[in-house]
């Protein structure tokens, strides 16, 4: 039977977890999401102080970023001017979203809310940059 790689829940966890470090590094309140290639829930957290409006952009960059196989910041550039394609396509083009990959499967996403764009974004490289596939 064929299979395909996938993010496992001790990936999110990770991934998580490095964004929480980075968040409370710059001090910075931020809502933390992780989803699959399909842009389902793996990990959802607020942390103390973010805005409530914060768990549905994190969670609308993270879906942008796993649906585009790209940074939500690639997709901010492309809809500058477009405004009508964020409300028809329900994309969230705002810096804060990065894609997982393993070799060329876009296996998930992170996507950070709460800061600043500089901020979330930095907080979702950060995040990014420490995942590998547990397998």
């Amino acid at each position: 039977m064929p299979s395909k790689p996938y993010i496992a829940i001790a990936d999110a966890d990770r991934v998580a977890s490095a964004a929480r470090e980075a968040a409370q590094a710059a001090g910075v309140a931020v809502t933390i999401c992780v989803v699959d290639d399909a842009g389902h829930l793996l990990r959802l957290e607020r942390l103390d102080g973010a805005p409530l409006v914060s768990l549905r952009v994190a969670e609308g960059k993270a879906r942008t970023a796993v649906e585009m196989k790209m940074p939500t910041s690639l997709a901010e550039q492309a809809a500058t001017g477009m405004p009508s394609i964020v409300a028809i396509a329900d994309i969230y083009p705002f810096r804060g979203g990065i894609p997982l990959f393993e070799g060329d499967f876009c296996v998930g996403a992170v996507g950070i809310s709460g800061g600043s764009p500089d901020q979330d974004e930095a907080i979702a490289v950060a995040s990014a940059c420490v995942w590998t596939p547990a397998g």
